[in-house]
């Protein structure tokens, strides 16, 4: 994965790409945020995304896949790789100890400027992230390191049954409310891996 250089990277204007939000919960001592991209960046290696460029953000971590990139691929490989690269380091750890992550994913245009990656997609799947269903969903799975949104319109091109882990029946439909737009979801706590 390549860290964002505003500077050299070949983003020139407005391309459709898969961009998904990453933001922790529990001891992340010292930066937060490095800790977070860590854990983050040993996942997307282990889930194969080689075409994925990683921002910190004030809140957690930003992926932006390259253009043209197997969705259905990346959004199950990333969520089953974060889960295992939670549990391997969780797996010693009890309670208020355990890194837990809220994770979300969704897709549209996205423009780089000086300061990063910006566009609707990279707020919308911020704000899905960040979003109070999400939160609630992670708070009330205490045996789950990992809980997950993803866009509806996502998840209506990539539910199909050559797609397994992304079946509707896994998920449950919510409606992320911001203050200028509603954005209908699918949400899940990711269970333990195995």
């Amino acid at each position: 994965m390549d860290v964002l250089d505003p500077l050299t990277d070949p983003l020139t204007g407005p391309v459709r790409r898969l961009c998904v939000a990453v933001e922790g919960e529990g001891p992340l001592r010292g930066d937060p945020r490095s800790r977070l991209a860590e854990v983050v960046e040993r996942a997307g290696v282990a889930a194969g995304l080689d075409h994925a460029t990683l921002q910190i953000q004030p809140t957690g971590v930003l992926l932006v896949l390259t253009s043209g990139v197997d969705e259905a691929r990346v959004v199950a490989g990333l969520t089953r790789e974060l889960c295992t690269t939670l549990w391997h380091r969780n797996r010693d750890r009890a309670g208020d100890r355990r890194m837990r992550c809220r994770l979300s994913f969704h897709q549209g245009l996205v423009r780089i400027t000086d300061d990063g990656f910006t566009g609707q997609a990279v707020t919308a799947v911020a704000q899905m992230c960040a979003s109070d269903d999400l939160r609630a969903e992670l708070a009330g799975s205490p045996a789950s390191d990992l809980a997950m949104i993803i866009s509806g319109p996502l998840l209506d091109d990539l539910a199909y049954p050559e797609s397994p882990d992304l079946h509707k029946t896994r998920f449950r439909p919510v409606v992320v409310t911001t203050p200028t737009r509603s954005i209908p979801a699918y949400i899940h706590a990711v269970g333990p891996p195995g």
